[in-house]
Order: structure tokens, then sequence, then C-alpha cells
């Protein structure tokens, strides 16, 4: 069976034939996707761009891959977009991502509103800006005259089904990341939303993951380059769509993905929220009643990002001249310094954090500097820092009875070695890393196959899959361990100063 899989990143569009009975994944493309920013704080998708770019990237992937038919199409996207319609169907705004802050400023206002504890009770998600509910809040004190004439909201995602087939659906596992969706009931929370003022009839029609939900016109068929008909599966958001590439539906098996963000995430078969008031993690829903709950934090690869513009000139210069990438060179050198980069800790919150009692005001931090130390020094605490960040997850989830035996890593952040090295002895929990192919297209595409072939079971493809790197905690663990308490020391005694922002 052949699946077109497509992934709706923040920065990429990806898109890849996965042949089940063939040789992987075909014709694989990715384009970026330019973020529109009209205002300070503003972080938007224009939605015909994105319509455009999803069909150049399927095209692309089908002229690659030499292949006109297919026997499903499914898609995965970001959580936590919104795009308002008029009644013709018509946009009314640009997609408002989850990188937006706009709407941060009227979050205290809505918490007066509403019980904090009781709507993250209900819905899986702390009071974060991020969410749909907070972008409804902030059009309706900031845009209300635009918000009366929104007759439907619909994240990115469901805008290109409704290019696609005419229909305003959303699938309830990109729905969990909402805000608005009742994570027990799997439905619409319609107390919730009339509470703040929003009419619920602008909702779309919820859909399960593994529903297909049209066929393939001729028209966009015609224009893709391959025969109509395909039935189009919903899939799930994009975090779920990796953990189910790489055999998270296991509760025995945590999922990260280190790219420019980075997630921990951990399957139940019911939800889960929280024990202590600080509601450290989310809660969202895969599929088949398996929930997700783990942390989804803003610093990954982003601070080696910005170590390499900022500090990395040198080794710039130097990769182009190895012909090697420069990440690799950020590799070796950052190998030079000990395991607790000589006592410097760093807070990696160059984009804030989706923690509640600090995340949204937070920013990075560089403790311990002295004239001594190395430019090697301060690299290595950064991965160590990311590493650190993602262990409060790890401790959240423990704390709550989510244990498992280890973690399967992908993303960019996975080439690595020393990172995964860092990891697993910052989380004392072997990891291990996929990095051959894509695993939310992978992922997306199981689903539409266990849809569209009974017989084909998620739950057994797991023996299948091969790592390409495996770390296992070592002696080192134990500087970890200290450098882990002085790290959540530092963050402790700086929250009071990042509330104050």
């Amino acid at each position: 069976m052949r699946i077109l899989a497509v992934d709706i990143g923040t920065s990429t569009v990806k898109s890849g034939l996965i042949d089940f009975e063939g040789d992987g994944v075909k014709g694989f493309n990715t384009i970026e996707v330019p973020l529109l920013r009209p205002e300070p704080e503003a972080a938007e998708h224009s939605a015909d761009y994105l319509w455009g770019i999803f069909k150049e990237t399927v095209k692309e992937t089908i002229r690659k891959a030499n292949m006109e038919e297919i026997d499903g199409i499914v898609v995965s996207g970001y959580l936590f977009g919104l795009i308002g319609l008029d009644s013709q169907n018509r946009p009314l705004t640009n997609i408002f991502t989850w990188l937006d802050r706009r709407p941060a400023k009227y979050l205290p206002r809505l918490y007066k509103t509403l019980d904090p504890f009781e709507v993250y009770r209900r819905t899986g998600c702390p009071p974060l800006y991020i969410y749909q509910l907070a972008k409804l809040f902030w059009l309706l004190q900031e845009k209300k005259t635009l918000l009366e004439k929104t007759k439907t909201i619909l994240d990115a995602k469901g805008f290109l089904f409704l290019r696609l087939i005419g229909e305003k659906v959303m699938d309830r596992s990109s729905a969990s990341g909402s805000q608005l969706l009742n994570m027990y009931s799997l439905d619409w929370d319609f107390d919730l939303i009339e509470s703040i003022g929003i009419d619920p009839g602008i909702l779309p029609r919820l859909v399960e993951p593994n529903t297909i939900i049209g066929d393939l016109p001729v028209s966009i068929a015609n224009e893709l380059g391959i025969k109509s008909g395909a039935p189009i599966v919903a899939g799930v958001f994009d975090g779920a769509a990796v953990s189910i590439g790489l055999g998270g539906l296991n509760q025995e098996i945590a999922t990260s993905h280190l790219s420019t963000s980075t997630m921990l995430r951990v399957a139940s078969p019911y939800p889960v929220i929280d024990k202590s008031p600080y509601m450290r993690f989310q809660t969202y829903y895969s599929l088949k009643k398996t929930w997700l709950p783990g942390g989804a934090v803003n610093s990954g690869g982003v601070v080696l990002r910005w170590f390499r513009d900022s500090l990395g000139g040198l080794e710039k210069v130097l990769a182009q001249d190895l012909g090697i990438s420069v990440y690799e060179i950020l590799d070796r050198e950052a190998m030079l310094s000990p395991p607790g980069a000589n006592g410097i800790i760093f807070l990696p919150y160059l984009s804030g954090e989706r923690f509640p009692i600090f995340g949204n005001n937070s920013s990075a931090v560089i403790f311990g500097l002295r004239e001594w130390h190395t430019k090697r020094d301060i690299l290595r605490a950064f991965m160590e820092g990311v590493a650190y960040n993602l262990n409060l997850v790890n401790e959240a989830l423990r704390e709550n009875n989510l244990r498992f035996k280890e973690v399967r890593i992908t993303g960019g952040g996975a080439q690595s070695q020393l990172w995964l090295q860092i990891l697993a002895d910052v989380l004392n929990t072997p990891i291990k890393a996929f990095t051959r192919g894509d695993a939310a297209l992978f992922g997306s595409a199981l689903v539409a196959l266990e849809t569209l072939d009974p017989s084909f079971e998620l739950t057994k493809f797991d023996q299948y899959l091969r790592f390409d790197r495996i770390a296992l905690p070592s002696e080192n663990r134990l500087v970890y361990e200290k450098q882990y308490e002085k790290f959540k020391k530092v963050l402790n005694s700086l929250i009071p100063l990042f509330n104050e922002n």
C-alpha cells in the first residue's frame, strides 16, 4: 500500500510517499513556510500561501517518486493554529501560530474569568497563551467586530482539508491541543467556550484520527498530478505522529523529538493531569482511546542555532572548509568540555517556556560563568541545559506514576551522539535514536494504513523498527544529578524575577 503523507510544520511543509510493499519513503520533499510578523509579537501564516506550498510539495513528491497512483492521503500538523472564516469560507485572518504572543497580555484577565486548574482538569491544557482558547479571548478583546463576522474557526490542517474536500472538520487529536476539548468526553467543552462569550457554533465537526473524511476530487488530483479518488484520512497532530512513528503507543516507551523545540511524551490508556498544583505537563489525545501526557518545551535545537549564529562564526568557516555540518564541529568542540560544563548552568529559555509557573516571562540565563571558562564550556552547558529542562517534564511524569523504560528520539538533535549521551545520563534512561527517516510522516502513514487495511495493527509494527544510535546511562549521571539540583535552585531563585516582567 502506498500512502502520501504530509506534515504541516511552523517552519516547513514536508511530504513523502511511504510504500509499505516497496522500499520505504519515496520522493521526500520539504518547503519552508515564511512566518509573517505584521506587528510586534505577531507570528502568522498566510492560509492561501500555505495551501500553495502544500500543493507544491506534494507535486514535487509525486514527480520524484514517479508514481501517480496512491492508496491514501494523510496529513499531520502543528497544534494551536487558528484561522477565522466568513460565511463563504473565506479567510478573515491569517493563521495565528503558537509563536504568536499577542494573546499573552490577556491571560491574567482570562483566568480571572476562569479557574485555571478547572480548565486544566477538563482539557488537559495548562493556562498558557499558546492555545486557541486564549487566542479567541484575545480576539474578543481586540478584534471583536472581526470575531462577530467569523462563522467558523479552523487550525492550519483543518484549513487544508477545507481546500481539499470542502469539509470543515478537525481531528480529535489536534483538537485536544486547543484547550476547547473535554479530554474525557472527547467532545467540545461547550460550557467552557460559552463562559468566555464565544458562540460554540463556530467550531468545526470533530472526527476520529482514523476516519476517512473524503476522497481526493478530480480537480485537485489533476493539479497535483495524481489519480483522483484516493481516500483522505484525518490523521493526528505532528507530535502524536512522531510518537506513533517511534512505537510510542507502548506505555513502556517515551518518545521525544529534538528539533527547534523538543518534547517528552508517554502513552496512557486514560487521561492524566499533574496531581501537583503546578500543572507541569499537558495531556493530548492520540487515537484509539490512547492519550499522550507529557511536555513540549520551547527550548531544543534553537539554543544551538542561536549559538551557531551568534558565537559560531569560526565554526561556520571551518565547517565550510571541511565540507561538513557546522553542528558536527560544535559537537566535537562540546566534547572537549567535561560533564557538568565546568560548573556552568544554562537556563535555555531563549523563547520563553511552557511551564505555567514561570514560562511566559522566562528568559535564558548563563549562571556561574568565570573568566577561565571557554566557549566549549558554554556550548556544552547549552546542551546540558536542554536536558535538564526536559528532565523537569520527566520528573513530573514519574511523580504521576507515568514510568517508562526507554526514550526513543528523532529530529536533528538526535544526530549528536554527545547530546544523546547527555540525555541518557540526565534522564537516567536508555536513549534510542531514529534518524534514517521522518518519524512524523511514517507515523501518519501508519495511521492511514491501519485505517485502510483492517488486517494491519499499529501495535505490532514495533518489531520492524531499527535505531541508528543508542546511549545508555553512564557513571556521569552522578555528576548530572548534582548539576540538575543546582539547575533547579537557580531556576527557582529566578522565578520571582521572571514573573515581574
